[in-house]
């Protein structure tokens, strides 16, 4: 992973190890920038715990799972802003950075789908 990452309105430079949020500056640890590099340059990926602690700690241990959801805590704060980019926890898989604007689509069953609405039935449709 080198250069430069762009992701909505975060900017993270791995060259110069800086990262920006809109038009600000972040100070983050070398763990939070490690962390933020890795799920940016993943973006849209669930990243298992074990794949992020490999990577960011090159190991994996029972007290870094612990660790790692601290780190994950303090870079969400930091942040703050990054819209529409986000990292989301995904329950007993891992972490995204993910597109919050947009949304999954709702469920629809096949019966709501052909079933015409109120209005369609008022113009004759």
């Amino acid at each position: 992973m080198t250069g430069l990452i762009r992701t909505g309105n975060l900017i993270i430079d791995r060259d110069r190890y800086t990262v920006w949020v809109g038009d600000q500056p972040v100070t983050l640890t070398y763990i939070e920038f490690e962390l933020l590099a890795t799920l940016a340059y993943n973006r849209g990926r669930v990243l298992s715990r074990r794949q992020i602690l490999e990577s960011v700690w090159g190991q994996e241990s029972a007290s870094g799972v612990r660790k790692l959801a601290v780190h994950i805590s303090r870079l969400r704060k930091k942040i703050t802003g990054s819209y529409p980019y986000a990292i989301r926890t995904i329950a007993k898989r891992g972490y995204a950075l993910t597109d919050v604007s947009s949304q999954p689509r709702p469920f629809i069953s096949a019966r709501q789908a052909f079933t015409p609405s109120s209005q369609e039935l008022a113009r004759g449709g």
